[in-house]
């Protein structure tokens, strides 16, 4: 650009001056009207250009601590080649993000799903842990306390007692018992016992004679 500017600087010294009175080379190449104001043209491209000469040097520079920065050599690699990774790297990256964002979410939505599936598989097990031990309290409290009454009933001769009515002799009597073992099911014993039980010649002394 540079040696552009000396070349049309030394044309217009050169330049023969013509015949044609039309013809306006010399005069368009020498002053060129900006805002009102003439300048020439040639002083001006050499204004314009020092300052382009000089930002690019600046940038020369800064593209040099660059390749220092990021450990390259900015002779061989070029500026566009540069800024055209730099482009792509940033691309991928924020895709990378994208997907490392959406993989937590998933992650997290899982882990919670498997936290609420535990914690209603745990309530389940202490429901059924509970009941259980309340139909075990239930047979063990209700069977054992029956039973042991009723053999205490048998053994004292006071299942036989009858204040109201005299049981006859070889009549069997019938002793129903109902273990509540759950809610919705009753277990029934049906005890018979002769009148000449032992435990009911005891309970009835007067039948005996």
């Amino acid at each position: 650009m540079e040696q552009h500017i000396v070349h049309l600087e030394r044309d217009i010294k050169k330049f023969p001056e013509t015949e044609n009175r039309h013809d306006k080379f010399v005069e368009k190449m020498t002053i060129s009207f900006i805002y009102l104001k003439s300048y020439s043209f040639t002083k001006s491209a050499r204004d314009q250009y020092e300052k382009l000469f000089t930002m690019h040097n600046n940038m020369l520079k800064l593209y040099e601590n660059l390749g220092e920065y990021f450990i390259f050599d900015s002779k061989t690699v070029s500026i566009e080649e540069f800024f055209g990774d730099i482009s792509n790297f940033r691309t991928l990256f924020l895709e990378a993000v994208k997907e490392n964002n959406k993989r937590k979410e998933m992650e997290e939505k899982t882990r919670r799903a498997k936290l609420a599936k535990e914690k209603a598989e745990q309530e389940k097990l202490e429901r059924q842990k509970k009941k259980k031990q309340l139909i075990d309290i239930n047979k063990e409290g209700d069977e054992t306390g029956v039973m042991d009454n009723l053999l205490e009933a048998l053994q004292s001769g006071a299942a036989f007692r009858d204040r109201r009515k005299r049981i006859p002799r070889n009549q069997v009597r019938y002793l129903f018992i109902c273990l509540h073992i759950s809610k919705n099911f009753c277990f029934y014993f049906v005890f018979s016992v002769m009148v000449n039980h032992p435990c009911a010649t005891r309970a009835n002394p007067r039948s005996a004679t």
